[in-house]
C-alpha cells in the first residue's frame, strides 16, 4: 500500500470500547489523539470501521 493510501486510509485499533487511530497496527502504544493503548483488541482500517465510530478527538487531528 502506497504511503498516499495510508493517509487517506489509517489503521485503527479497537481498545476497550473505542476505535483509535494509530501509526503501526498492534506495535502502537500511543493513539493519535495521545490515548495510550494498553489493551488493543481489534485493528483495522478507517474505511472499514468508518470515520463516526472512532475517538473524536483522533477524527478532528485526522
Amino acid at each position: 500500500m502506497t504511503r498516499q493510501m495510508e493517509e487517506q486510509n489509517p489503521v485503527v485499533l479497537l481498545t476497550g470500547d473505542t476505535w483509535h487511530i494509530v501509526e503501526h497496527s498492534r506495535r502502537s502504544t500511543v493513539a493519535l489523539c495521545g490515548q495510550p493503548i494498553r489493551n488493543g483488541r481489534a485493528h483495522a482500517r478507517l474505511k472499514q470501521v468508518g470515520i463516526e465510530n472512532i475517538c473524536r478527538d483522533c477524527a478532528k487531528l485526522w
